[in-house]
């Protein structure tokens, strides 16, 4: 039976289209005179801050662009600075703009009901993660235990660490009663070195990467060639269950419930 769901944040119960990372990235980089674009961004969207900054530094665009903007490789402090102005600009969004998903409080109602506990994973730092948790908190959606890569000596994702961590804090032996929900490979990656349920939410994902302003007014015919290249996406991924939105969690929940009842019982 499940027991306990570890969800993201940004682009699964928060910041729909999971811009606020994106923005900050870009902020930072066009200020250093160098022109990336969202594909790139999120690419590797969910591991830890620094790492992804590590990680485009190393894309040969940019690569090359900081080669000819400075007639040098990019070095640790670049890397740095970089860092510094992307939280600056990111805790400025967030201080403003954070908001819940669509169907985000009632699912999280829905799970206290049930008895299921409710913990999170990140790749925000601490000081990034308290106001988003404070904003989170002041419109209902409140949960019990939410790590960073910090709290399990910087290991952060695709590592299992901060699952394991959850595991021992709520006193769950068996992986196979959490579920790991996130909006990006990594998240998927990383229920899955857990051993955990994983699933893939694709409306407002960073993998779909638009806004609900940009995804609403399409055809549904639009809508459905995107949720179809992102299901693929998660799909390719491994991930378990693949959910439109939120309000179909219950029903995973079922599933995943039932399924393990009958390997109970030798069904």
């Amino acid at each position: 039976m499940i027991k306990a769901v570890v969800f993201d944040w940004a682009g699964t119960t928060v910041d729909y289209g999971s811009l606020a990372p994106v923005i900050a990235f870009k902020t930072a980089f066009n200020d250093a005179g160098i022109e990336i674009n969202d594909q790139e961004i999120r690419r590797d969207m969910g591991i830890t801050k620094w790492d992804h900054i590590g990680k485009l530094l190393k894309m040969p665009d940019i690569f090359q662009q900081w080669e000819k903007e400075y007639n040098r490789l990019p070095d640790f402090q670049d890397r740095r600075k970089l860092y510094e102005d992307f939280q600056a600009c990111l805790l400025d969004y967030v201080r403003d703009s954070t908001e819940l998903k669509p169907y985000a409080l009632e699912i999280f109602n829905y799970l206290k009901g049930q008895e299921i506990r409710v913990a999170t994973t990140t790749g925000y730092t601490p000081e990034m993660m308290k106001l988003v948790q404070d904003s989170a908190y002041e419109l209902g959606y409140r949960p019990e235990l939410v790590l960073t890569s910090e709290d399990v000596d910087g290991d952060g994702r695709p590592s299992a660490k901060m699952i394991q961590k959850i595991m021992t804090e709520f006193g769950l032996c068996n992986p196979k009663e959490l579920i790991k929900i996130g909006d990006t490979l990594v998240d998927i990656e990383e229920g899955r070195n857990a051993g955990v349920n994983t699933i893939g939410i694709v409306e407002g994902s960073s993998l779909m990467g638009l806004s609900e302003q940009e995804f609403n007014p399409l055809s549904e015919e639009e809508k459905e060639a995107i949720r179809h290249r992102v299901v693929n996406e998660f799909a390719n991924a491994n991930a378990d269950i693949i959910i439109n939105n939120l309000s179909e969690l219950p029903e995973a929940i079922k599933f995943l419930n039932q399924s393990e009842e009958k390997i109970a019982n030798g069904k």
